[in-house]
C-alpha cells in the first residue's frame, strides 16, 4: 500500500486536504526534473489509493503524511 498524504494548500486545482498517495511506479524522472527546474523538492503522487498511475508531481513542502491508526 502506498504512503498516504494530504495537501496543506490548494495545488494544481486540488483543494487543501485532498488525499494523495506516493506514486509507486516509475515517474520517468519528472519529480527530479521539477526539483531541478524550480529549486523546490518535488515528489510524484497519485489520487489512487494503490499508488498506481496516473500521477503528477507535487512540492514536498505541500504534503503531510497521514497516519491511519485503524489497523
Amino acid at each position: 500500500m502506498a504512503t498516504k498524504f494530504k495537501l496543506k494548500h490548494i495545488y494544481d486545482g486540488l483543494p487543501a486536504g485532498t488525499v494523495v498517495y506516493d506514486l509507486v511506479q516509475y515517474d520517468y524522472g519528472l519529480a527530479n526534473d521539477d526539483t531541478r527546474s524550480t529549486g523546490i523538492e518535488h515528489t510524484s503522487v497519485t489520487l489512487k489509493e494503490d499508488g498506481g498511475p496516473p500521477g503528477f508531481t507535487c512540492p514536498v513542502h505541500l504534503l503531510y503524511q497521514v497516519i491511519d491508526n485503524d489497523k
